[in-house]
């Protein structure tokens, strides 16, 4: 990596761990979560409420 690339990895880190998101950033990662909500019920409902990837 170049310095200038990261340079800007390192700002983008520090922007991303102090929660200073964008509003299509917030929007984005909403969706992302919906979706994420939805198909981990539909695992769990298609395998008797057990959680087949940590085995409970």
């Amino acid at each position: 990596m170049s310095p200038a690339e990261i340079k800007i990895f390192r700002s983008e880190m520090s922007r991303r761990m102090k929660g200073e998101f964008t509003p299509e950033e917030k929007v984005r990662f909403r969706k992302n979560a919906a979706i994420n909500r939805t198909v981990y019920t539909r695992i769990i409902s298609n395998n008797g409420g057990k959680n087949p990837i940590l085995g409970l």
